[in-house]
């Protein structure tokens, strides 16, 4: 049977392509040479990792679905599962380009919705972000924290006259210091800080821990790198006993960009 008028002029439908935001991790100098490929795995699992040239700097961003990562980001972060997955990717593309160029990490969920919304945010924070650049290069974040291990040797006069004093003793230690430093940590604290661009105080996510006494980060040049690692090998064996200090890094400079990416 031949075909109707109406059923013959019916267009097929067209698939709908899901809307898409720009997803930015950091941003970075212009490369002397073709900017780096970018292998670790976007924030979605699926889109590239690309390069787009804003002004005299390179942002980085993958292309991915609004509906996810912007319209319900807030829904999607609540879900601990996928802001873990998310978080390590995330991570991961920030150190495998701050390891190629310095670079100026985004906050976690920096999205923009389109490339001229994109060139209008870094063009605003053109200034800003010249000297943001100029505090980090060369240098690397390292975390630092403080630990109380053991309580300072008492005389035996004091030692506890029972079991429930040892334990009340024993979980006061534990709990996380507050009020001045002693001197000491403030000397070891002011060592660090001499050998640092900058330097920032830990937050409140990390003062739960049991025995902590003290945290922060410090941007430190890579050719201090040494003079650091003396410090901590120097305070590390003075206080064997009764501190224990932790290093991690280095990472990228994620607490001294400011507001000058996000």
């Amino acid at each position: 049977m031949a075909p109707t008028a109406s059923s013959a002029t019916k267009s097929p439908k067209k698939a709908t392509t899901p809307a898409r935001v720009l997803y930015l991790y950091a941003i970075s100098e212009v490369p002397k040479r073709a900017a780096p490929v970018i292998s670790a795995e976007a924030i979605d699992g699926d889109a590239l990792v690309e390069p787009v040239r804003c002004e005299n700097y390179v942002c980085w961003v993958s292309r991915v679905a609004k509906d996810e990562f912007a319209d319900h980001i807030e829904d999607r972060m609540q879900d601990l599962e996928w802001l873990a997955s998310a978080g390590l990717r995330h991570q991961r593309v920030v150190a495998e380009i701050s390891s190629k160029l310095v670079t100026l990490p985004a906050r976690f969920g920096t999205v923009f919705l389109s490339e001229d919304s994109l060139a209008a945010h870094v063009k605003e924070r053109k200034r800003a972000l010249r000297g943001a650049f100029e505090r980090v290069a060369g240098a690397d974040e390292w975390g630092v924290k403080l630990f109380a291990t053991a309580a300072a040797k008492a005389p035996a006069t004091n030692a506890p006259a029972s079991g429930a004093e040892y334990l009340k003793r024993k979980a006061e230690l534990l709990q996380p210091r507050s009020g001045k430093l002693d001197t000491e940590v403030r000397e070891f604290v002011a060592r660090v800080k001499e050998l640092a661009v900058a330097a920032s105080a830990g937050g409140k996510a990390s003062a739960g821990q049991p025995g902590l006494i003290w945290h922060g980060s410090f941007l430190i040049r890579r050719k201090n790198r040494k003079k650091l690692e003396m410090v901590l090998r120097k305070y590390a064996k003075k206080w064997k006993d009764i501190r224990r200090i932790d290093c991690s890094g280095p990472w990228p400079p994620y607490s001294f960009v400011g507001q000058h990416v996000d």
